[in-house]
């Protein structure tokens, strides 16, 4: 199944539901309900690289490959998760401030963020048929008008 066909994903305006019930190594099954961003603005997608590369440490190009997902997973969220369940958030202070979404199952981290970029995947499919409906129904309206001018032109 592609993300734009996920119907676990609900998008409203510019914002996506989804409920999860994910089963974690660790700590059992998650469950709850999170509301994303379907998009991020140029400041975020900024914000959000520069704490990326924060999180990694001085040299982030020689970070491990598993730790470079974990601090793009963690910060991508930052900016992408507007509701969480309780269980997201985190009072663990860091260099950038309370890291939410810091759970001893990865799985789960891994899972949200799935969805989260699934939403702006869904969300951007959508407008973009919307798009063609729109323009389609333009030229439908153009060729009506035409075909009338043409007809009154016979006359």
């Amino acid at each position: 199944m592609s993300d734009q066909e996920r119907p676990d994903i609900i998008i409203q305006d510019n914002t996506a539901i989804w409920e999860m019930k994910v089963d974690g190594d660790i700590h059992g099954t998650y469950m709850g309900k999170f509301r994303f961003r379907c998009y991020l603005t140029p400041t975020q997608k900024i914000a959000a690289d520069r704490e990326y590369r924060q999180m990694l440490g001085d040299n982030p190009t020689t970070a491990p490959e598993h730790e470079s997902f974990l601090a793009y997973s963690l910060t991508q969220l930052k900016y992408r998760v507007l509701e969480a369940p309780p269980f997201w958030s985190s009072t663990q202070q860091t260099s950038i401030g309370a890291v939410h979404g810091d759970l001893p199952d990865e799985n789960v981290l891994s899972a949200v963020l799935d969805a989260a970029i699934s939403a702006e995947v869904k969300y951007k499919a959508q407008l973009k048929k919307r798009k063609e409906e729109a323009l389609d129904r333009a030229k439908k309206a153009a060729e009506r008008l035409l075909k009338g001018r043409d007809e009154q032109a016979e006359e």
